[in-house]
């Protein structure tokens, strides 16, 4: 198993022993690092902007075992949003899913054939206690078979452009719906839903971001259904005995196989910002995840790193003028390993004749790279008003004698 990332994190506090060994490709770094903090892939997202503030392995396809749940609930959430059906429907069951409700290692709430579940009752037992049968059954009403489920959440990645492939609305993988006959044809005996990190944070985006009710649900130790109370499996929620104070979480989903190994995406504030943090192939359920997020609190601040107006010299000549952007650009950076900066001209200068540049003319780019994550954003910078350079280049970078207005009355270029 890959680590998360130990070249990049040993940063001293409290991380220097939890995280020290994360992420390495070496075979000592892997030997050295904590089985707790082992994972296959991690990403880290901020939810309304999309910014990305650490990636590790994230565009690979892995097993992500329950966390396919999300992409269910998400579908539910959107059959109700256009009135296909409502919370209140009660929901028919087959008997292979009732018979899955039985089972001791699959199933966390009983579904009897004389008892009649809603919509909102499966969603919460779904979300809360990762039911199994729960997602099935609901993945059936919303399209009318299991089949035609698992087509529309595959469209729906790839309606998304997401690194996803699904066999299973619930996460288990084939050895499991074998035995409820709920294998989708074409299927390998091994079969299971592969997604990457980064898709399955898009994923819970969207749910999130469309439907942020979903959190409401998901914050909760319990939900009583009927006469079944059904634990949540987010045991790092307030009350819970791996929950975390220093990083304290209010969802969003677990999931585990032997194949897939610990998963689990996580919701919480930083900054008074909405985060995910997705973590998969863990050897242990919670510890990585809730490291990663202790890391990012001690190192990351979402503030400005570039203002909104420049005074930039423009390259080959002494003269400096004032360039603006929309907005001041305002992101996640990191104090240890901080945004790179690169500077690109984008306006030609003329070498032997005037130089003319007109209102909101380009002139500028500054491309930001934040070494964590690998990603970049770019700001560009405008001329705010018609700017005129008086002669050729040998102009420009002699000063001038005197003051020279331009006939617009905008700032000249030459000194």
């Amino acid at each position: 198993m890959l680590k998360l990332i130990k070249q990049r994190l040993v940063w001293g506090l409290v991380l220097m022993t939890a995280v020290g060994g994360w992420l390495s490709n070496s075979q000592t770094a892997q030997a050295a690092s904590s089985k707790a903090d082992e994972v296959k892939a991690a990403y880290v997202m901020d939810a309304k902007t999309g910014q990305v503030v650490y990636a590790q392995n994230a565009d690979q396809q892995l097993p992500i075992a329950s966390l396919s749940k999300l992409m269910t609930l998400y579908l539910v959430e959107r059959a109700i949003e256009r009135g296909q059906i409502k919370w209140t429907d009660t929901v028919p069951i087959k008997k292979n899913v009732r018979k899955m409700a039985t089972s001791a290692t699959l199933s966390v709430m009983p579904m009897p054939a004389k008892e009649n579940f809603t919509v909102k009752e499966l969603f919460a037992a779904t979300l809360v206690g990762s039911s199994n049968s729960g997602a099935i059954a609901l993945g059936e009403y919303v399209a009318g078979s299991n089949a035609k489920f698992i087509k529309l959440m595959n469209q729906q990645a790839a309606h998304w452009h997401l690194d996803a492939s699904f066999i299973s609305a619930s996460g288990l993988d084939n050895t499991d719906l074998t035995n409820y006959n709920l294998k989708l044809k074409g299927t390998s005996e091994q079969g299971q839903n592969l997604v990457s990190a980064r898709a399955v944070t898009i994923i819970a985006q969207h749910l999130i971001n469309d439907y942020p009710e979903v959190i409401d649900v998901a914050n909760q130790r319990s939900v009583k259904i009927h006469k079944y109370t059904v634990p949540t499996s987010v045991e790092i929620l307030k009350g819970e005995k791996s929950y975390d104070p220093r990083v304290p979480v209010d969802g969003l989903k677990t999931g585990y196989t032997n194949q897939a190994g610990a998963c689990l995406v996580a919701t919480y504030q930083q900054n008074g910002r909405r985060m995910i943090a997705t973590t998969l192939g863990g050897a242990w359920q919670f510890t990585a995840n809730n490291n990663l997020r202790l890391m990012l609190k001690t190192t990351e601040r979402y503030q400005s790193v570039v203002p909104k107006e420049i005074n930039y010299q423009i390259p080959g000549t002494t003269t400096k003028v004032r360039l603006v952007t929309k907005r001041n650009t305002t992101m996640w950076a990191n104090s240890k390993q901080p945004l790179t900066q690169t500077k690109i001209a984008l306006w030609p200068l003329h070498r032997t004749e005037p130089n003319y540049v007109a209102a909101n003319t380009a002139v500028l780019k500054v491309r930001l790279t934040d070494p964590l994550s690998g990603t970049t954003q770019e700001v560009v910078y405008r001329t705010p008003e018609a700017l005129t350079m008086l002669g050729p280049l040998q102009w420009a970078t002699t000063p001038a004698k005197r003051t020279v207005t331009t006939p617009t009355g905008a700032y000249a270029f030459a000194k």
